[in-house]
């Protein structure tokens, strides 16, 4: 058994992998293999020189805690029938994080196909969001009193980059865990939307963009993947115009991938809110992902990290403030607390507070005291990521 970066001309055998392993529709396998695969991004896992099994590391950069890192989106895990049960997984697993490490990634996201799957390896849940699903009439009945003043057009890239930008920066000011998106980001995206008979569009009241949204026209409801914009009012306005975007569909399903509602009493109009789990995180190395962080906290504390999977994380650190910044030392000082790496995780991503974490019993703490401390590094945040690869 061997793993290695996958070569040039086995592209098509991993697109036949994935296509065995995932429903995905031609036309999405084709333009992801056109524009978002490469070679040098996806490890296989051979036996007798036969492809078995595969994974991507798809590149981006993500805002955690005012720090920009580097990391991958894993996805395309996958393994044909006969070569599963051997163990391939967990190897390429692991292989994918020291080549994140190698490649100064020091944390990891995933959406999973089955989370209970990936916690072994000690990813877990860092960002939810909460979905909306009734007919378009009981929306419309909920919007009743909602003004439209604006009216919708596509987006057109380059020339309407800006407008994007301002508007998902307003956006995402606060919160954690976020894409910073470039223009192939944002091509990617409204390329995706436009596949399930979608676009993204921006909302204007007269000369002036108010914001902007994408939607798809998915085969049995009209899919509001996400808004953006600056108030309440024009979020509502926005919510609104989209439901008049399919003629077909009287189904309307809104995601919310920020966790937060601004749709106060809408279960009362007959629409089903569900809190749904989503993208799971993990720290690839946790001295280089705490290092650095912005500092608030004029205290010390030493914190031991419990890491079944990764040996390297395996380590208790010293943590004190240096110039506003978290300076991370290795040490054998005895630990104020005892977290595990997938708890941390969450801390990290804000998933968590560190009091909830205690709380949940989550967490060990032995100096009660520096809690306020660790809670300073941990400050209460909202994760974010519209990206689901």
């Amino acid at each position: 058994m061997d793993i290695r970066t996958a070569k040039p001309n086995e592209k098509n055998i991993i697109i036949d992998l994935w296509e065995y392993c995932f429903d995905d529709s031609p036309e999405f396998v084709q333009w992801f293999f056109n524009t978002r695969y490469h070679h040098d991004n996806t490890l296989v896992v051979l036996d007798k020189n036969r492809i078995c099994s595969a994974s991507q590391l798809l590149p981006y950069n993500i805002s955690i805690r005012g720090k920009n890192m580097k990391t991958s989106y894993i996805v395309g895990v996958s393994t044909w029938p006969e070569d599963r049960g051997k163990g391939y997984i967990s190897k390429l697993l692991y292989r994918s994080l020291e080549e994140m490490r190698e490649r100064k990634q020091w944390v990891s996201i995933l959406l999973p196909f089955n989370y209970d799957f990936y916690r072994k390896y000690c990813w877990e849940t860092c960002y939810n969001y909460n979905l909306y699903t009734g007919s378009k009439d009981n929306f419309l009945n909920y919007l009743n009193k909602i003004e439209i003043r604006g009216n919708l057009r596509p987006v057109s890239l380059p020339e309407d980059l800006n407008v994007l930008e301002t508007f998902y920066s307003y956006y995402t000011n606060g919160l954690n865990g976020f894409v910073v998106r470039t223009v192939d980001d944002w091509d990617r995206i409204l390329a995706d939307a436009r596949i399930d008979g979608g676009n993204g569009y921006i909302y204007k009241i007269g000369n002036q963009a108010m914001g902007f949204m994408l939607l798809s026209d998915d085969q049995d409801a009209i899919n509001i993947r996400s808004i953006y914009c600056k108030n309440i009012e024009i979020y509502l306005e926005m919510l609104k115009i989209a439901l008049y975007f399919s003629v077909k569909n009287k189904k309307v399903i809104l995601q919310d991938k920020l966790g937060l509602s601004f749709l106060p009493h809408i279960i009362e109009f007959d629409i089903i809110k569900q809190e749904k789990p989503f993208v799971m995180g993990r720290i690839v190395d946790v001295k280089k992902a705490l290092e650095n962080l912005p500092s608030r906290f004029d205290d010390e504390l030493v914190i031991k990290v419990v890491d079944p999977f990764l040996e390297w994380n395996n380590i208790s650190l010293y943590l004190e403030n240096t110039e506003n910044r978290l300076s991370v030392t290795p040490t054998h000082k005895a630990p104020d607390f005892v977290i595990h790496i997938s708890v941390l995780s969450q801390l990290l991503w804000g998933f968590y507070t560190v009091e909830q974490a205690i709380e949940y019993k989550k967490m060990q703490t032995n100096s009660r005291y520096k809690v306020k401390a660790l809670s300073s590094i941990f400050y209460n945040t909202i994760p974010y990521i519209y990206e689901d690869y």
